[in-house]
């Protein structure tokens, strides 16, 4: 993965922790019991229009656990796939489709798969996300004055860490998430430019040579 200059990192660090600060944490828990009627019809709301976006194409930004900036395209199409495509020189590929999700270095040659169901990432695909699904721990909702955030977590395995799903409001808006893994290490995903809905090919999310159509999907990005 590439790195940022010491003073972007700084910039981007800051302004992470910046966005944070105006939040309030409303609630926390794993029941929606522990929510107040307010907060069930907010979580309701933000349900329905996550819920409305079947796929999206667009750009992201990527914050790792060390402060390393990438950026490329993503795609995603509900349920259960999507494709991470690194700018250069960034050597990495990520491919989900629909059950397993392919990495690729290109720089050390290696390929890894790991079953979708065993990372939070399955949480952001899933056909439809309802916080009141048993399975689902709604653990945290956080309020700002235009951004909202939602943490979540496998009910069965919440030790096998959360997604935080990020949204700007009035109008709602999703931004993009952070995974925080089992040793609480935290990776942020910030989306730019998205088209939400489009038609996307099915190659896009298979693993294997790069599709015809991604040079396309670069050329309107």
């Amino acid at each position: 993965m590439t790195r940022t200059e010491p003073s972007r990192r700084a910039v981007l660090g800051f302004g992470l922790a910046a966005a944070l600060l105006p939040l309030t944490a409303v609630a926390q828990g794993k029941g929606l019991a522990k929510f107040s009627a307010a907060e069930r019809a907010e979580l309701e709301r933000i349900a329905a229009y996550f819920n409305s976006i079947r796929g999206l194409l667009g750009r992201f930004l990527q914050i790792g656990p060390d402060g390393s900036a990438t950026e490329g395209l993503i795609a995603m199409q509900r349920p259960g796939r999507f494709r991470f495509e690194y700018d250069p020189p960034a050597p990495l590929l990520i491919v989900c489709d629909g059950s397993y999700i392919t990495m690729e270095d290109r720089q050390l040659k290696s390929v890894d798969r790991v079953p979708l169901g065993s990372t939070p990432l399955d949480i952001l695909v899933r056909d439809t996300v309802s916080f009141d699904d048993p399975k689902l721990a709604v653990t945290r909702l956080e309020r700002g004055a235009a951004a909202l955030r939602v943490t979540l977590a496998d009910a069965a395995k919440p030790g096998d860490g959360s997604i935080i799903l990020a949204f700007g409001d009035k109008p709602l808006g999703f931004t993009g998430w952070t995974v925080l893994d089992a040793q609480g290490q935290s990776t942020t995903i910030s989306l730019s430019g998205l088209e939400l809905n489009p038609t996307l090919p099915s190659s896009l999310f298979t693993y294997g040579p790069r599709p015809a159509q991604l040079q396309e999907l670069r050329r309107r990005r």
